[in-house]
């Protein structure tokens, strides 16, 4: 089975879809992580990739982030499933997947599309702190740190990333309003899609969404 999973920044897809992967032993590409990680590489790629995500908000283009997964599914069996989280974000990267997926010999089986108000997204986000020494990530509101703003682990004082500062947060939402809804929509076509309340707590999600992926 392949997942894909769609929401609006901070709308708790990350949170879902990682829980839904470990549940159901499928992989995880998470293409966030991957693009943070090569946003920090001192080469061209990376420099293009932090200006554009990071400094603008802007998501990156298609070339790029199909180019990342195209790599990753190159190493990966796919036989065993995947869950997708950050990607695709938009209607032409959803017909390259299913193009790398095609020749793989399978499919996007369900799309989770969770939906949460823009007053939540930018309240959840606002919040969100990560330590610069190891990554671990936090939120003052719902996963807050054992000390004031300090890491658990490595007791480092935890920072705000670019793409979580209130002008960035805003451009993001102004993207994904234009690019990914359009998707969404095409996608609720064709009867794969599948709507769950991102408002409620993480438990009675993931057992809404297990529930509804049963054959």
């Amino acid at each position: 089975m392949n997942l894909v999973f769609l929401g609006s920044p901070a709308s708790g897809k990350g949170t879902q879809a990682e829980l839904v992967a470990k549940k159901l032993n499928l992989q995880y590409f998470e293409a966030g992580d991957i693009l943070r990680e090569i946003a920090k590489e001192k080469t061209s790629l990376g420099q293009e990739v932090d200006r554009i995500m990071n400094q603008e908000g802007e998501l990156l283009p298609d070339e790029i982030v199909n180019q990342v997964v195209s790599q990753w599914l190159a190493k990966t069996e796919a036989r065993r499933g995947i869950v997708f989280d950050g990607y695709p974000r938009k209607l032409s990267q959803y017909q390259a997947l299913r193009r790398m997926l095609t020749e793989k010999n399978t499919k996007v089986d369900k799309v989770i599309f969770l939906k949460v108000s823009q007053e939540t997204s930018i309240r959840r986000i606002s919040s969100r702190r990560v330590c610069p020494k190891c990554d671990g990530e936090y939120n003052l509101v719902t996963e807050k740190p054992k000390k004031d703003e300090l890491c658990d682990q490595c007791q480092v004082g935890l920072v705000q990333r670019e793409d979580d500062k209130p002008e960035v947060v805003k451009k993001r939402l102004e993207v994904y309003q234009q690019i990914t809804q359009p998707l969404v929509d095409h996608i609720r076509q064709q009867k794969i899609l599948m709507e769950v309340d991102g408002e409620r707590p993480i438990e009675e999600i993931h057992q809404d969404v297990m529930e509804r992926l049963k054959p």
